[in-house]
């Protein structure tokens, strides 16, 4: 049950930070008499303190890590250039177009990001079920199509996203800030929310393709040598392998 909650709350902890900080935040600001440019300012800045304190604390800076910093240089850039609270409030935009462009090119080139976000989540930390889920990508077709997909839905939810707001924003004028701010919020939710489900519907198949290859990587401690079930491809009856011999773990 603790897992399970822990896994729940990590898959909604970037709508917290991404989404609700920041309209909490900007609405604090605001009842406090901050004007607009300084308010959205701000509250775009908070949504890097999780992942400064997830680099701090893992010591590496990842592409998130990368993304928050671009969007503090962002910040500072605009302070100087700009007071129009309408270019601060499609700020997120820009470095989420960029994500998406990431994210695409993981899918061509080495691992797909999902395929290596998930793989804590997937493993627990367990050296044989970490083997597993590695030698799934090496001999399933079907798992690498599936990782493949998730990562496409992903990057394709962050560019409509960073497309959606410009459009929400600039209908509305600089005078109308605050409402166009909240209203650009509402595609985020609902794309996170889309692109939440749809990995959700992937899990049970990727799950099944991975016990598979741990049953035949390390039969004593997972089932019968011969037995494979709903593997390989997702159910559809055929070895984990497709036809190869048991894969070492690595």
């Amino acid at each position: 049950m603790t897992n399970a909650f822990t896994d729940r709350f990590r898959l909604l902890l970037p709508l917290l930070t991404d989404v609700v900080v920041p309209i909490v935040l900007y609405l604090l600001l605001k009842r406090f008499g901050v004007g607009d440019f300084w308010a959205l300012t701000l509250a775009g800045l908070a949504t890097g303190v999780s992942v400064t304190v997830h680099t701090v604390r893992r010591r590496k800076l990842d592409m998130f890590g990368v993304l928050v910093l671009l969007e503090i240089a962002l910040s500072v850039a605009l302070l100087f250039v700009t007071d129009d609270p309408r270019i601060v409030a499609i700020k997120p935009s820009f470095y989420t177009a960029l994500a998406a462009v990431f994210l695409l090119l993981t899918c061509f080139v080495g691992r797909p990001a999902t395929y290596v976000a998930a793989q804590p989540l997937a493993t627990r930390g367990d050296p044989v079920r970490t083997a597993a889920y590695r030698a799934a990508w090496t001999v399933s077709p079907s798992f690498r199509a599936r990782q493949r997909l998730m990562t496409a839905t992903f990057a394709v939810f962050l560019l409509a996203e960073s497309i959606l707001r410009v459009v929400v924003v600039y209908h509305y004028s600089a005078a109308e800030i605050e409402q166009s701010f909240l209203l650009s919020q509402l595609p985020g939710i609902v794309l996170l929310a889309l692109v939440l489900l749809s990995f959700r519907l992937q899990v049970p198949a990727l799950r099944r393709i991975v016990d598979g290859v741990q049953r035949q990587t390390n039969p004593a401690g997972s089932g019968a040598p011969g037995e494979t079930g709903e593997t390989g491809d997702a159910g559809n009856g055929r070895p984990a392998a497709e036809g190869s011999q048991p894969i070492p773990p690595r």
